[in-house]
């Protein structure tokens, strides 16, 4: 350890020095921050540790501005980020209130370790944790920046390897008077799609026909009885109508104002969000019995920026979030929509006659009585998000130093509150003959209780401490800009023992000639209390090179080329992961223990944990980014990234056996490598100088990643093994429709010849496969790549909109391509009838039968588990390519007559979110196969006013 700090020390002093002397980089926050809050954010570029100017900036970044979320309605500010960031993807999460967190992907996946949501996010240059985020409001965002290549993430060190995504809060500005704006909006919400399941006739009648087909008597003697809507002795329930209203509402206000002088800026906004869920009459009996889903936020912020002298900056960012989020009690949403989709029409009524809660000994789960009078959950969260700074010149010393300082602490408490109730639920069992009257089950279905109890959940903080020099002279027509920055984080949270600390050096140099020839080195020498002493730190380096052709002299005045600029960039970023820490101990792990004594009592064992891993290290990620950004016509913008990761020491367990006489398994070694590839493009063009005001747009994104190297256990087959496949490659059996009576002799016996299963003995009407090794029998050996993964490798945007007469519309589409999901691994219930009590869908709707052996979209019909029919295969896996219309708005502004002329602008607008989705899954929406929570579509009236 004291060998690690000493070369920091060291490093730190010497890099110090040539710095000072030398060099500085684009500003770090707050520096630049008082230097350009009065300029556009497309003028700089958010780097999170630093900002610089737009034309000096080498690396692959791309900058969204805070106005284009507020186009769509969303309880969750991170939901507003879909398909609008050309290589960020945006996995959409449930659309439950308040817990509807969204996974984000950088540049597709280049580990299989670094899963969704390891990008880093910054939030006015310092990290926090997504829950920091997503109570944020559009309306306090100046803009979201996405970091991509070596070039724009050398300076994060071990901790950049996955991207970083900054998101600037809005400052104050120099204004003649203090700017107020009163936003307000209202929003009515309802499901995108949800599962189409059948009636009670539909059930009982396909109930027997399985029944039939498994050799079994039926169970319905008579199905047309279940066409009835109110017989409690043959019900026909539809679980969906009874648990969800048609619509539920959102609503969103804010108020805030904005100014300052030359000695003080301040930006302040309270905002306050009630996002009501789809549940119907949730606390109709009491609210202390039930209760809708519901999200209720109140934000509050304040943004100060203090000139105390001439030469001293303060500035201080503070942001508290309060956000209480209610749901009914003793179930989450997904046992909800799981239970309702897999209860059937016909097995037990709401409530009996005489007036008590329905259930059944089979299902044990009445939706609506538990809705309605098993008790609330809630849970009240705290976020706090604090950094303070300095800049101190120093131009005494030598022209265009700075010394900056900054400290943030951030932090997140939830506390939880329950109330839950149990009541009882009786089953008919039968009626009686000569009263005709139900009869009940004696004993009830779920016993009598009563329980509230209340306490802390959820937790994390983060504190940073940054100490640095900032650099910017021009020497004639050479300029020097750079930083130097050493900084400490720590982070805790529920669930860890041992806090995870970071510290390091990050600093960069950019150099740029006639402001046509730019090179920027940047780098950081980090390391963390994760690995062993020694082997703490490591240095990653970038360099990227710019060269502004349209200013050379053949381009100069050219009427086609206003802008254009060449960029390359190479380095080395790393990674590490929460889940893998210490890997160089090894420590004693529970094992079967031994009886002592003559009362037999039982003594808990230890044995040695896997072997330490001394050389245990961060994954570290190679990239080579070549860009390019351009002007024609002074309307056309656009740019262009091409780009190859190479990511090497991921760790896995190593394929190779270790006896059981050794008393010991092997740890996680870093050998694993993936290569990744791909492009990002963006183009815009726009036409201003007509009262006709509009605007086109469009941008792609495309990452494919391969396996290089991996650890894998021989395999008879290459095929079989995931080296040289996608991370997440779909691979199956491939399908061949379904096993004929013809396949089966007269004892019900596969004739010779047809292929059999290794899995269980198929009937006719079961899923047939192709033989790959032609052994005569399916096997996992048979199971072949297919298709992509669910994770696309292409999204697409495309944006339009107009400004005429106080008129505004602004459209925004978004697409993904090269996407496969699984019915499978994601709408079993939806899709395997009968089996562990399931209902049956519309999914089964054409099941296989003698007389629709040639038509049949389904295997036939069963109420026994059938594992031949539950293999991945081609037969369950549906293109996931889709198409929505995320955002569509329209606004007019009325014009300042009569007393309007005291305001300085009033908006009225109607926007849409999620209207249209084109897709090619029958019954399902794409995004998430309509499972779960629903995903809601929006359509929402508002009003912005300054004053």
């Amino acid at each position: 350890m004291k060998k690690d700090y000493k070369n920091f020390l060291a490093w730190m002093l010497a890099f110090c020095s040539y710095s000072a002397v030398n060099a500085q980089t684009a500003k770090t926050t707050p520096a630049d921050t008082i230097k350009t809050a009065n300029s556009s954010y497309k003028d700089i570029v958010d780097g999170g540790l630093r900002i610089q100017k737009s034309w000096r900036n080498t690396g692959a970044v791309f900058t969204l501005s805070g106005e284009d979320l507020t186009r769509m309605t969303s309880g969750n500010l991170l939901n507003t980020l879909q398909g609008r960031i050309p290589g960020l993807t945006v996995v959409t999460g449930s659309g439950e209130p308040g817990y509807d967190n969204p996974t984000f992907y950088m540049r597709g996946q280049s580990s299989w370790n670094i899963q969704g949501n390891q990008v880093l996010i910054y939030l006015d240059g310092f990290q926090v944790d997504m829950g920091a985020i997503t109570g944020l409001s559009a309306y306090e965002i100046e803009s979201v920046t996405l970091l991509k290549d070596a070039a724009a993430l050398a300076v994060y060190g071990l901790e950049g390897g996955a991207g970083v995504l900054s998101i600037r809060t809005k400052k104050g500005i120099v204004s003649d008077k203090t700017q107020v704006f009163i936003n307000g909006k209202y929003g009515i919400l309802s499901p995108i799609d949800l599962p189409k399941v059948m009636d009670a006739y539909g059930y009982t009648t396909n109930y027997n026909n399985a029944l039939t087909n498994d050799g079994l008597p039926i169970k319905y003697a008579n199905p047309e009885l279940y066409k009835a809507a109110n017989d409690p002795f043959h019900p026909n329930v539809n679980w969906y109508d009874e648990l969800l209203k048609k619509t539920s509402a959102i609503q969103d206000y804010n108020f805030g104002f904005r100014g300052g002088n030359n000695t003080a800026k301040y930006f302040v906004l309270m905002n306050y969000t009630n996002f009501e869920g789809m549940y119907k009459n949730a606390d109709i009996i009491d609210k202390d019995f039930g209760t809708n889903a519901k999200y209720t936020k109140l934000n509050l912020r304040a943004n100060i920026e203090l000139q105390l002298n001439k030469n001293l900056v303060v500035t201080a960012n503070i942001s508290g979030i309060t956000e209480d989020r209610n749901t009914p009690s003793g179930f989450t949403a997904s046992q909800v929509f799981n239970n309702i989709m897999a209860i059937p029409a016909a097995a037990f009524p709401v409530k009996n006659p005489n007036g008590t809660w329905g259930n059944s000994s089979v299902y044990k789960f009445n939706p609506v009585q538990l809705l309605q009078q098993n008790g609330i959950y809630q849970s009240h969260t705290r976020n706090l998000q604090t950094n303070f700074s300095f800049v101190q010149k120093l131009d005494k010393l030598t022209p265009g130093l700075d010394l900056k300082g900054e400290v943030s602490f951030a932090n997140q408490y939830v506390g939880i509150y329950q109330k839950q109730f149990s009541v009882n639920s009786y089953e008919i069992v039968g009626q009686d003959p000569d009263t005709k009257n139900p009869i009940y089950g004696t004993t009830p279905v779920t016993p009598i209780s009563q329980s509230s109890s209340d306490g802390g959940g959820a937790h994390w903080n983060r504190t940073s401490v940054r100490l640095g020099f900032d650099y910017d002279r021009t020497f004639g027509k050479s300029t020097f800009t750079g930083m130097i920055q050493a900084r400490r984080q720590g982070y805790t949270h529920d669930g860890i023992v041992y806090q995870v600390r970071t510290q390091g050096i990050a600093g960069n140099v950019t150099y740029d000639y006639d402001k046509k020839y730019i090179v920027d080195l940047s780098g950081s020498y980090s390391g963390s209390a994760d690995f062993a002493p020694g082997h703490r730190y490591g240095w990653f380096p970038a360099v990227g090179l710019g060269w502004i052709a349209s200013k050379e002299d053949f381009l100069k005045d050219n009427q086609t080329i206003n802008f254009l600029k060449l960029r390359a960039s190479y380095g080395t970023v790393g990674n590490i992961n929460e889940a893998y820490r210490f890997l160089y101990q090894q420590f004693a792990v529970g094992a079967p223990g031994w009886i002592t004594g003559s009362g037999n009592n039982y003594q808990g064992g230890l044995t040695e944990g896997p072997f330490a891993n001394l050389d245990f290290a961060w994954e570290k990620k190679t990239t080579l980014n070549v860009g390019v950004d351009f002007t024609l016509w002074k309307n056309l913008s656009g740019t262009l990234d091409v780009f190859t990761e190479k990511r090497k020491g991921i760790l896995e367990i190593p394929s190779a056996s270790v006896p059981d006489y050794t008393g010991f398994n092997l740890q996680y070694a870093n050998t694993g490598e993936v290569q990744n590839k791909g492009l990002e493009a963006s183009l815009r063009y726009e036409q201003n100088a007509n009262k006709f005001k509009y605007y086109v747009g469009g941008s792609i994104a495309y990452a494919r990643n391969k396996i290089t190297k991996r650890s894998e256990n021989p395999q008879p087959f290459s095929y079989l093994y995931t080296q040289g496949y996608e991370i997440g490659q779909m691979k199956g059996l491939v399908y061949q429709g379904f096993y004929q009576q013809s396949d089966f002799d007269a004892n019900g016996a596969l004739k010779q010849g047809v292929v059999a299963s290794s899995y269980t003995n198929v009937k006719p009407g079961d899923l047939k496969f192709k033989d790959q090794d032609g052994n005569g029998i399916i096997n996992d050996y048979d199971k072949v790549p297919l298709n992509y993964n669910k994770l696309p490798e292409i999204t697409l945007g495309f944006n339009l909109g107009f400004k005429y007469a106080g008129f505004d519309f602004d459209a925004y589409l978004q697409g993904v391509l090269h996407r496969t999901v699984s019915l499978l691994d994601d709408a079993y219930t939806y899709t395997h009838p009968f089996v562990y009590n399931n209902n049956i869908s519309e999914f089964s709707a054409n099941a296989w039968t003698p007389a629709t052996a040639n038509t049949a979209t389904s295997p036939r019909l069963s109420t026994l588990a059938n594992p031949n029919n539950d293999q991945q295969s081609d037969f369950w896996m549906r293109n996931g390519n889709f198409l929505k219309l995320r955002s569509v708005e329209l606004g007019y502004t009325i014009p300042q007559v009569g007393f309007l002329k005291k305001v300085d602008a009033v908006r009225v607008f109607v926007n849409g979110t999620n209207l249209f989705t084109w897709d090619k899954i029958e019954n399902l929406e794409a995004e998430r196969l309509s499972m779960g929570y629903p995903l809601v579509k929006a359509v929402t009236f508002g009003m912005k006013v300054k004053l």
